[in-house]
């Protein structure tokens, strides 16, 4: 497979040490001193060329060129890349371009990526194609992990119940803050939606909302609430309707949004004491 076991050496600063190395993904496992885990593309960890210094691809190490390859500089980080290297391809032109790495690092962020300006638009350009190849993943039966802990259009690691979105088409998942479709912040756990990928549509993202009934509200209330606090009982009115009220907007309920705040706690009683599992 590719596959080394882990090294216990330094790499770069800080209190990091290099784990798995995966030599045909050309990448490794970062281990923290709190011992989580990050895998990193060898590009991204390699330093920026030298002004002045021949540029070599960051990708494939090599510096060879031609009208058809060119070495195409990134304008934030310096990286060099080849067109053929680089996903999507960079244009061959001597104007400004950032790579996919440096586009992602400026235009994601919590509850949805950037939609409008020019970082939203080059971000959707880096999106009509994934950086690996979807098919050579190796999936569990449900399709919720996959052994080399690659996801949605960055092609970092992920987990689908903290805020990730599956794609009805491709079953890939991806990141909440690396999508441009939402309208609303996710809630841990939240499946209640149809969602297509840019590389499926082609273009722009797809997302529609499902309707919920009062159990589906109380089942994701209290996984929300299980992931962020860590623990598996909740008071009914001094957490979970308190979060349901201050968050209702969010939930998106769709029919259901419309309920007077003076019956939620009915609503939400009935369906808890009539789905006790």
């Amino acid at each position: 497979m590719g596959v080394t076991k882990p090294r216990s050496r330094r790499c770069g600063r800080g209190q990091r040490s290099v784990g798995v190395v995966d030599s045909p993904r050309r990448g490794c496992l970062i281990q923290f001193e709190d011992n989580s885990q990050f895998f990193v593309l060898w590009k991204d960890i390699s330093p920026a060329a030298v002004p002045g210094d021949e540029p070599s691809c960051c990708v494939c190490a090599g510096n060879s060129r031609n009208p058809e390859n060119s070495l195409v500089r990134c304008g934030k980080c310096g990286h060099a890349y080849h067109q053929r290297c680089h996903v999507p391809p960079p244009p061959g032109g001597a104007g400004p371009w950032s790579c996919r790495r440096c586009v992602f690092a400026v235009a994601t962020k919590r509850g949805g990526a950037l939609r409008r300006g020019p970082q939203a638009r080059a971000m959707l350009r880096m999106k009509s194609a994934l950086p690996y190849a979807l098919g050579a993943l190796d999936w569990d039966p449900p399709h919720l992990h996959n052994l080399q802990h690659c996801y949605c259009y960055c092609g970092g690691p992920g987990h689908w119940n903290l805020k990730m979105l599956q794609c009805c088409r491709c079953w890939q998942w991806f990141h909440e803050a690396c999508t441009q479709c939402l309208s609303k912040p996710l809630l841990y756990g939240d499946r209640f939606y149809v969602f297509e990928c840019s590389v499926c549509r082609g273009g722009a993202e797809s997302v529609r909302r499902l309707p919920l009934r009062w159990v589906d509200v109380a089942h994701l209330l209290l996984y929300h609430l299980s992931v962020c606090c860590k623990k598996k009982y909740f008071d009914l009115e001094r957490e979970i309707l308190p979060f349901a009220n201050s968050n209702w907007d969010a939930l998106l309920l769709g029919p259901l949004s419309g309920t007077p705040r003076s019956e939620r706690r009915g609503r939400l009683l009935g369906a808890l004491s009539s789905h006790k599992e």
